[in-house]
């Protein structure tokens, strides 16, 4: 019986012992100080595991160098939702884009307390400020729409229908652009948006699926067209593809001046962010071969990668000059968030999972 005894109580005190340990693995994973103000830093917004509600906005403090992951369900008390795909900065408040729950949600970026929950949207997908607590939100997997939203009374104003499967949007004077990327179809063409009269005063061809663009030094705009995979009948062998480029609208009579390929046909690969350096003059994305940078005055791809790594997206800190790179491990572990100063890796630290895009807000407390 003592035998017994003993085996039963060294059982009980290994299962506590894991339990513990299971504990101090998570608590481990969400580690970071909490702060008393959320509103300079770099945000991270991190899809999760599909369908498991588990989509995340992680912060990392430039002050300290420490990374608060789960930020919105640590400070509010319940989860961000299903697919977190996109983060913007909108004055005094951040919006999520939560795109399976299909809603936004609006946070104090003081606080990160929650400020509205704006439902109603079939897929969305990016938002971007236009000032005056209102910006513009795209939508639609299929036929896009994009949706004018006033933040402080949590409501939609104004709804112009675009392309199909809108994805960035990008701000330059009084136009917006909106890449149309197909969504689950296809397309090859921005709208350009009158924000003064709410209506598309242009449409303009690009390249294949357009995805993601930025506004340069000039106010011009930069679209990366991805490229199609072409498939046969019955989806089970790569017939052929379209170049993936990167395409320059020249905003004064909003045509495209410039065409440069990326990659290379058969490499099948489709990139998928590009970015901006904060003054403007550098475009960064990712090729098959890793991570490129290019100066907007260049014509060609440049013949070696930055870093021969590729990553979900990257950016450069308009304070430190550094650059923060995120690294998709995949859709159930946390991330990895990478950060360099010049060709030396200075840190790397687990994000929530699925992590996608960045965004900075350099402000000195």
């Amino acid at each position: 019986m003592k035998s017994v005894l003993n085996n039963y109580t060294i059982v009980c005190l290994l299962f506590l012992y894991a339990l513990a340990l299971s504990s101090c693995e998570k608590e481990d994973m969400d580690s970071g100080s909490p702060s008393d103000d959320y509103s300079g830093g770099v945000f991270i917004s991190c899809e999760g595991s599909f369908n498991a509600g588990n989509g995340s906005i992680s912060w990392y403090d430039t002050e300290t160098g420490e990374i608060v992951n789960n930020l919105f369900e640590k400070v509010n008390g319940r989860p961000t939702g299903d697919v977190v795909h996109s983060f913007a900065l909108a004055g005094d408040k951040g919006v999520i884009v939560v795109n399976n729950s299909q809603k936004i949600e609006v946070v104090d970026l003081k606080s990160f307390e929650s400020a509205a929950t704006i439902t109603g949207f079939s897929y969305p997908r990016y938002f971007v400020y236009e000032g005056k607590d209102a910006g513009y939100l795209s939508d639609g997997s299929m036929e896009g729409h994009v949706y004018r939203i006033d933040l402080q009374k949590g409501i939609v104003t104004d709804t112009i229908v675009v392309g199909n499967g809108p994805e960035q949007l990008a701000i330059s004077g009084h136009y917006l652009f909106v890449a149309n990327s197909g969504g689950w179809g296809y397309d090859n063409t921005v709208s350009v948006i009158d924000t003064r009269t709410k209506e598309v005063a242009n449409t303009i061809a690009v390249g294949d699926i357009p995805v993601a663009l930025v506004a340069d030094r000039d106010d011009n705009i930069w679209v990366l067209c991805r490229g199609k995979v072409v498939y046969n009948a019955d989806w089970t062998e790569i017939t052929d593809e379209t170049d993936s480029e990167i395409v320059r609208i020249n905003v004064k009579d909003m045509t495209v001046d410039r065409r440069i390929v990326t990659g290379q046909k058969g490499d099948y690969f489709n990139p998928s962010w590009l970015s901006v350096s904060p003054g403007g003059e550098t475009l960064y994305f990712g090729e098959a071969e890793g991570l490129y940078a290019m100066g907007i005055d260049e014509h060609d791809q440049p013949a070696e990668p930055l870093a021969g790594k590729n990553f979900a997206a990257a950016g450069i800190h308009p304070g430190t000059g550094n650059l923060f790179a995120l690294e998709l491990t995949d859709f159930t572990s946390p991330g990895l968030l990478h950060i360099y100063e010049g060709d030396a890796l200075l840190s790397t630290l687990e994000t929530g999972i699925g992590p996608g895009s960045i965004v900075f807000q350099w402000k000195r407390r």
